[in-house]
């Protein structure tokens, strides 16, 4: 299916002055189907910040924004009441102005065709709720939390390229499986901000080369892998589901 990550960090006091939660949703897809990336970050009102995100190796942009946004439901299932930034018409008017013509007509849309990426959309119909407030907002505009799942959507899209297409296109004789580490031994990444945990050698460096700013180490225990965490200044939280 694909990959995910998800931390969360505290806030500026001018940040924590905000009463709602708040939910910016993106996705990302190079090549539309190719490898793609979903993001969410949450702000909420007692001043803590959730961010998650993962990648699919064969999707298309507008099933990122979908999954982005059932993400974004689900990490704030608790709140009270929730508004939910997109800026997908595909995914405001889905849910605003489609979803429920689509489930009165049992998935059909009104030209009689089955409502494509359909198992997203009933997913996403289960989660939604009165509590919920969806927002639309352009794209490349600076709105901070638009920009921040930007930036990790595209960085899962194109960290899932990395991993799995031959360097400038060209076929390449399939790789001798890699050897796994010994018991207790794990390689940990850094790109783009992202934390990822490999079982070998060879899959830390097809994600860490020719990455910009790409950091990696390995570790023999996790105790030392939180260090690691540590001393590249992120939060041990940022370990979550990686």
């Amino acid at each position: 299916m694909g990959r995910g990550w998800l931390y969360s960090l505290g806030m500026t006091s001018d940040e924590q002055n905000a009463t709602l939660t708040i939910a910016y949703t993106d996705g990302s897809c190079i090549g539309n189907p190719g490898p793609g990336g979903w993001a969410v970050h949450v702000e909420h009102p007692d001043g803590n910040v959730v961010e998650a995100g993962g990648g699919e190796i064969e999707t298309t942009n507008n099933r990122m924004e979908l999954r982005a946004a059932i993400e974004a439901l689900h990490l704030t299932a608790a709140a009270a009441s929730v508004t939910i930034v997109t800026d997908s018409q595909y995914v405001r008017r889905g849910v605003t102005e489609w979803l429920a013509g689509w489930q009165r007509k049992n998935w059909v849309t009104s030209l009689g065709a089955p409502v494509s990426n359909q198992d997203l959309w009933r997913t996403l119909a289960e989660l939604d709720h009165r509590r919920v407030e969806w927002r639309w907002t352009r794209a490349h505009v600076g709105t901070p939390g638009n920009e921040r799942c930007d930036a990790i959507a595209r960085a899962f899209s194109s960290g899932i390229e990395r991993l799995h297409a031959p360097a400038g296109g060209v076929a390449q004789a399939p790789p001798r499986p890699a050897r796994k580490a010994a018991p207790g031994v794990s390689y940990l990444s850094l790109v783009d901000g992202i934390v990822a945990r490999h079982t070998n050698w060879p899959d830390c460096e097809r994600r860490v080369r020719g990455a910009r700013g790409a950091r990696f180490k390995k570790a023999h225990s996790p105790s030392e892998e939180h260090k690691i965490v540590a001393a590249w200044g992120l939060p041990e939280a940022a370990l979550f589901g990686v």
